[in-house]
């Protein structure tokens, strides 16, 4: 009986479960078109007997999650009549669409689901996230006890649902260092997505589902190498959209045309740039706006939170640069720190200086 194992989760997770030697999809896609068009003509009344092909003898054969896009519809279709050309001995499926899984657990009465197990919150990481926040995130005292209150429920043996949290304030003062600390310290990369990036036309398509060779958030969603999601700028989607985001943020569930996938005990925090809580439900709406179990507002930076800031990069790119600054260089440096807006601003500030003083001292 053939080995047959669906995994649903990262390529890193995926790779570890894999023999040495393999073949991919790709390459048996190529052997079998080969061989298919290699067709010859008899002339009637001369046809040799009918010969028995035999089937291309495969021992282990996986199917990555970035090669569905790469095949042509017939091939998901009617994934199993593929599947019939070869003689294999294991099958590994990693993240397939609904049309194949649908197919494959049909003809097989034994197949091994396997469920990527993420790292989830616990007190031991709140008691982190408690203590590394504030050196991290400067000028934003009422956020960490707000943050943790908002994570403590994924604590609880019995939550599965994710804990949704929209961070709001002017941009470049904490809010995505916020996801990357809740991230860093479970140890597992960030799931990011930046919404400003993708125009109308497209991201309906990314939400909702298109031919199986096209991007979707479903399929990211399966791929991502953790539980944490940030969803950047997720003021800049249009409205129309956040339907799609409905049983995602009440239950972990996303789903469309191709893909289906639960996110339990996940955290997904959003980010934007309003300016206060009458702003977002005005532009987000009611419906999506209710859905968020938390709504944190990030402070504009005082003069203080600046200078403190500021002195953490200079230190930091003082060691990049291998160079010390003037007294009178740093006074007027530290001064201006205080016409900025932001993080961003302050350390494109520094490097500016640094980097003019460093061209001074080797060509001047």
């Amino acid at each position: 009986m053939s080995n047959i194992v669906i995994f649903y989760g990262s390529r890193i997770k995926f790779d570890e479960l894999l023999p040495n030697e393999y073949r991919t999809l790709t390459d048996l896609v190529y052997e079998n078109d080969k061989e298919t068009k290699n067709m010859v003509i008899y002339v009637q009344g001369q046809e040799p007997e009918e010969e028995v092909k035999n089937k291309i003898k495969v021992k282990n054969f996986v199917v990555g999650s970035d090669e569905y896009g790469g095949v042509r519809e017939h091939v998901i279709v009617n994934f199993n009549n593929f599947l019939s050309k070869f003689d294999y001995d294991s099958v590994f499926l990693h993240n397939p669409p609904l049309q194949i899984s649908t197919q494959i657990e049909r003809l097989f009465s034994e197949v091994k689901i396997i469920h990527q197990e993420y790292s989830t919150i616990n007190i031991s990481i709140l008691k982190d996230i408690n203590l590394k926040y504030d050196d991290r995130v400067i000028g934003q005292n009422g956020v960490k006890l707000e943050l943790l209150q908002s994570l403590f429920p994924l604590t609880l043996p019995n939550r599965t649902k994710p804990v949704v949290v929209l961070l709001y304030g002017r941009s470049g003062i904490g809010k995505t260092e916020t996801a990357k600390i809740i991230s860093e310290i479970i140890g597992e990369a960030l799931f990011r997505k930046q919404f400003s990036m993708y125009q109308n036309s497209q991201f309906s398509t990314y939400l909702f589902g298109g031919a199986h060779y096209e991007k979707s958030f479903a399929k990211d969603l399966l791929d991502r190498e953790s539980n944490v999601l940030l969803l950047d700028e997720f003021d800049k989607a249009h409205p129309s959209f956040h339907s799609a985001f409905y049983q995602l943020f009440d239950e972990g569930i996303f789903e469309d045309q191709n893909y289906y996938l639960e996110l339990k005990k996940s955290v997904i925090i959003c980010t934007s740039n309003y300016k206060n809580l009458d702003e977002i439900e005005e532009k987000l709406g009611s419906p999506i706006y209710n859905r968020f179990g938390k709504i944190i507002y990030f402070e504009d930076l005082n003069n203080e939170s600046k200078q403190i800031i500021g002195q953490k990069m200079v230190k930091k790119i003082a060691e990049e640069y291998n160079m010390e600054l003037t007294p009178e260089i740093l006074e007027r440096l530290f001064l201006t720190f205080n016409d900025c807006d932001n993080v961003r601003q302050i350390n494109n500030l520094i490097q500016d200086t640094f980097a003019f003083n460093s061209i001074f001292n080797e060509i001047c």
